[in-house]
């Protein structure tokens, strides 16, 4: 998945290094994102990741650089998922590559693996991630009061979601707003159509077989042989004498 600034690919051992290093207790990014440190160390997220309860996504800059990650987890009835991740040096905050990468993350699962419905909780403190989340179409569902702990108080917790049709509804915008905009193909619309005119040819051909097809050539051959049947009935057998 590659956009402007970043890109997102399956974690190296060597990410999974950082992600601890970046979501690990007490670190600056741990604090932004309100990270609860189920994981700690790169084994620990290796794990998590291979195991499918988070799956997860290293971010890398143009020049091939890790600066981050994201990751999703089935949540709810199906089609639900929760989103989270950040970029991991501070320095780089506000400079478009989150915002991209967490794009890049809701075309892959409302696009690619047909969500119904994404949703995040931030901080009420965290505010780059909350700018992003007013400015990018999701709705507010709920404040969850005093839920994190922070420089000796207490801080609500915001819940945002987005649903298929609203994300939908931000492709179409972008479409009439900004010229060549279009959302990332696994296989280009050309070779679906190509496949698909593959399949038409076979079947309209002499030689093309399908499962209606032989169906359809198994019943008029049962009913041909059942009129037969019928037309030549089975001979009594003679009666003994």
């Amino acid at each position: 998945m590659k956009g402007k600034f970043v890109r997102l690919e399956r974690p190296s051992q060597d990410d999974y290094a950082l992600m601890a290093q970046w979501f690990g207790p007490d670190s600056v990014v741990a604090v932004m994102t309100a990270t609860e440190g189920e994981a700690v160390s790169a084994e620990d997220f290796r794990n998590l990741d291979h195991s499918g309860g988070l799956r997860q996504f290293s971010v890398h800059d143009r020049n091939g650089k890790t600066v981050g990650a994201v990751h999703y987890r089935a949540h709810g009835p199906v089609g639900g998922y929760v989103i989270g991740g950040a970029i991991g040096d501070p320095e780089l905050w506000s400079q478009g590559y989150g915002a991209e990468a967490f794009d890049l993350l809701l075309d892959h699962l409302f696009h690619a693996r047909g969500a119904h419905r994404v949703q995040f909780t931030t901080a009420m403190y965290n505010k780059n991630v909350l700018r992003l989340a007013t400015r990018a179409g999701f709705v507010l569902e709920g404040i969850l009061r005093e839920y994190y702990y922070l420089d000796g108080c207490h801080h609500d917790a915001v819940i945002w979601s987005l649903l298929r049709k609203e994300y939908y509804g931000v492709v179409e915008y972008l479409k009439r707003t900004e010229p060549g905009f279009t959302l990332p193909e696994a296989i280009p619309e050309s070779d679906k159509v190509e496949a698909r005119r593959i399949v038409a040819d076979y079947l309209a051909g002499t030689e093309g077989e399908s499962s209606t097809r032989l169906l359809l050539a198994r019943v008029a051959e049962e009913t041909a042989n059942g009129r037969l049947r019928d037309e030549h009935p089975a001979k009594e057998p003679m009666a003994a004498t």
